[in-house]
C-alpha cells in the first residue's frame, strides 16, 4: 500500500486537482486503464484531472494498493488508522494475503487431472502449449469437466473475471477461446485481451436463453448497463445485439446446464425462495 497513491486519491474528494498534484496516481492510472481496457480517469499535463467513473475509480485503488475501499471515507479510515487492528478492520488487510497469493499465478486445468497454480517460474511447463479454454467464473472451471465435450481444447484457465497481470501476459502469445458471463461485463474482459488468436465462445442456441425468463438475467444486465461502450469488435457483436434486443443478460453457469442436472434444480428452487419473499 502506497500512501502517497492515496493521499493524492483524496484530492478528488472535493476539487479537481491539477495533474502535477497527482502525477503519481494518474501514471499508475494510465498503466490501468490499458491493460484492463477501462477509462475512468481523465488526466493531462497542465491540466486538472476528472474523475469519470467513482466505481472503476475506487475499484483502481483497491486492486493497484491491495486494500478495499469503496469511497472516501474509506480511504481516509485507512490514513487515520493508529493501530494494526483498525488498519484490518479498514483496509480488509487480513485477506490481502490471500488475495496477493493468486494475484501472482496462472490457475490452470489440464482434461481430466486437478486445477494447478503456476508462478512466474513455472510457466516454462507450459511453453508448449498452444491453445487454451478460458473461463471466467469459478464455479464453471471447476466443474468444466462435466461438459466439457461442448470444446476441443485440452487445458483451461481461470480468469476469475478481468484476471491478473500475469495470466494476461502468458496468454498474449496463445490461441484462446474465451468462455465469459453473456452479459456487458464479459463482453469486456473479452475485448480486454490480447492474444496471439482470440475467439468467443457463442453457442448456437444462445438466443433462447435470452428470450427465456428461467434464464436470463434482467437485474444483473440493469446494474451493468452504464458499463455498455459505444464500440465493440465484430466478435462480440452479437452477444451486445442479444443484450440491447432483451434488455437481459446471461450468466455462463446457466449454459450446458442440462448437463448438470444438480445446478439446475439449485437454481429453480434459488428463484422460487426468492418469488416467494
Amino acid at each position: 500500500m502506497n500512501k502517497s497513491i492515496l493521499r493524492q486519491a483524496l484530492l478528488f474528494e472535493n476539487e479537481t486537482p491539477v495533474y502535477s498534484n497527482v502525477k503519481e496516481l494518474c501514471e499508475l492510472a494510465v498503466v490501468y486503464q490499458d491493460e484492463n481496457n477501462i477509462y475512468f480517469l481523465q488526466a493531462k499535463r497542465r491540466e486538472k484531472t476528472f474523475i469519470k467513473n467513482e466505481k472503476e475509480f475506487f475499484r483502481f485503488i483497491s486492486q493497484t494498493q491491495d486494500i478495499d475501499v469503496k469511497n472516501f471515507e474509506d480511504i481516509v479510515n485507512i490514513l487515520n488508522a493508529e493501530t494494526r487492528s483498525e488498519n484490518i478492520r479498514y483496509s480488509g488487510d487480513s485477506k490481502t494475503n490471500i488475495v496477493k497469493v493468486f494475484d501472482n499465478v496462472v490457475v490452470v486445468k489440464r482434461r481430466g487431472e486437478v486445477a494447478k497454480l503456476y508462478q512466474s517460474d513455472d510457466l516454462s511447463e507450459l511453453e508448449k502449449i498452444e491453445s487454451f479454454l478460458a473461463i471466467e467464473n469459478g464455479e464453471t472451471f471447476l466443474n468444466i469437466e462435466q461438459f466439457a465435450d461442448n470444446f476441443d481444447e485440452e487445458y483451461f484457465v481461470y480468469l476469475a473475471g478481468y484476471a491478473n497481470t500475469l495470466t494476461r501476459t502468458f496468454l498474449k502469445t496463445k490461441y484462446v477461446h474465451f468462455f465469459l458471463d453473456f452479459d456487458i461485463e464479459g463482453m469486456n474482459i473479452y475485448e480486454s485481451f490480447t492474444c496471439k488468436a482470440k475467439k468467443l465462445h457463442i453457442p448456437k442456441n444462445i438466443q433462447s436463453y435470452f428470450s427465456d425468463k428461467k434464464y436470463n438475467n434482467v437485474a444483473l444486465y440493469k446494474k451493468q448497463r452504464v458499463r455498455m461502450k459505444s464500440d465493440y469488435s465484430q466478435d462480440v457483436m452479437p452477444i451486445i445485439k442479444l443484450i440491447k434486443e432483451y434488455n437481459t443478460v446471461v450468466e455462463q453457469e446457466i449454459l450446458y446446464a442440462e448437463e448438470r442436472p444438480e445446478y439446475l434444480f439449485k437454481m429453480y428452487e434459488e428463484m422460487i425462495k426468492s418469488e416467494s419473499k
